[in-house]
């Protein structure tokens, strides 16, 4: 009789020790499945998000849980899962998540707020939003948030420096008469006389237009506060990013006004800019939004041969660098000459003979791409077709 009832718990353990595989193996395919489908929508997590797992229920159930930017990933995955021979049970959050964020946009409060990679002011600063900048609002903490820029980039910013918004909100402001500061610095004055300030202000900042008054324009900041800018410092946005040109010889000039300013890591304004941030300034004061970092920029654009020399380079083109991965870009600006933020923004040469030459910059060159002209790239979009604005 032991020997009957040792072979039934044995016979119990293996079948308990086969089912378990079985439901592993099956977790393991659903999740490789799922993988590849979020990869298809989100290649990179700086642009999106998309952290979807399965896990066991019981019986023949899977229970999918995380959360992502993308409702095409959302419901490819549960397409993909149906009818397997499994119930499938939807944890899956859309962010942002509209039941718990009512004010689901925001626009910056400040003449430039900065974007960490965690919710932490010792985390790395991965960008920057300058004011007047709209963006969504994907998670919403006690003192952090986290938001998605118009070029994509998702990061955390203190609350403190957005005001938050609800779908009315955000659309009353796009209708509304704003303005864009053109000047690289500047200031929001008490009164126009100048005698007072209210904050300071740098290129590519967006204000509401309120009045005007002895040569200075009444403006409203998105937290309500109102204060005199030089009239001959701002332009209507909507003229603005419909009549902006973007040529060779546009950028150029913008790009020579951020001669010596000093790098920071993370940084896109006319305070201060990494590399990237400063191409990605050059083209939206020229009315063209480009991706944040330089791996991801040099994905956009009309690649240009470099093999045989550097004849075929325009002026604007952005030139890539690294070893194994992209890790720097600089803009072309003819005679063989580029403009980049390295240490400060400054000029050298690709060619040997200069005395600006950069004999580790040229040996490190990989990639160009050409962005003047480049239509229908997600990666280089007009300020004036996106959305947001």
């Amino acid at each position: 009789m032991k020997r009957f009832f040792f072979i039934i718990g044995f016979l119990s353990t293996i079948l308990f020790f086969l089912t378990g595989c079985q439901q592993s193996s099956l977790i393991a395919d659903k999740q490789a499945q799922i993988d590849k489908i979020s990869e298809k929508w989100v290649p990179d997590h700086r642009e999106g998000i998309c952290s979807i797992t399965a896990t066991n229920g019981s019986g023949e159930t899977i229970i999918l849980k995380g959360e992502t930017t993308v409702p095409e990933a959302k419901n490819e995955i549960l397409n993909a899962l149906k009818g397997q021979n499994v119930t499938i049970i939807d944890s899956i959050s859309i962010l942002p998540d509209t039941t718990l964020i009512k004010k689901s946009w925001g626009l910056a409060t400040l003449s430039v707020i900065n974007l960490r990679m965690e919710p932490d002011h010792a985390a790395e600063m991965a960008s920057q939003a300058l004011l007047g900048t709209p963006m969504k609002v994907l998670k919403d903490g006690d003192s952090w948030i986290l938001v998605q820029t118009p070029d994509n980039y998702i990061a955390w910013t203190e609350k403190s420096g957005v005001e938050l918004m609800n779908e009315t909100e955000i659309s009353n402001w796009k209708k509304s008469e704003r303005l864009i500061f053109l000047e690289n610095t500047g200031y929001i004055y008490s009164s126009p006389d100048e005698s007072g300030l209210v904050g300071d202000i740098v290129a590519g900042s967006i204000l509401v237009k309120k009045g005007e008054s002895k040569g200075h324009v009444l403006a409203e900041l998105p937290d309500g506060r109102e204060g005199y800018v030089r009239g001959k410092d701002i332009l209507d946005f909507n003229v603005w990013k419909t009549t902006v040109p973007c040529t060779e010889e546009s950028v150029c000039r913008t790009a020579s006004r951020f001669l010596g300013l000093p790098y920071l890591w993370g940084a896109s304004s006319t305070k201060a800019v990494d590399c990237s941030g400063f191409a990605k300034a050059v083209y939206f004061m020229n009315g063209f939004i480009l991706s944040r970092d330089a791996s991801l920029q040099a994905e956009h654009g009309l690649s240009i041969d470099i093999s045989n020399g550097y004849d075929k380079l325009k002026k604007g083109d952005l030139l890539f660098f690294g070893s194994e991965h992209i890790t720097h870009v600089a803009m072309y600006i003819g005679d063989s000459e580029y403009i980049h933020s390295s240490g400060r923004v400054k000029i050298n040469s690709l060619d040997s003979a200069r005395t600006n030459y950069s004999g580790y910059r040229k040996s490190s060159f990989k990639v160009a791409r050409r962005i003047i002209g480049t239509a229908n790239d997600p990666g280089i979009v007009p300020v004036r077709n996106h959305l947001w604005y």
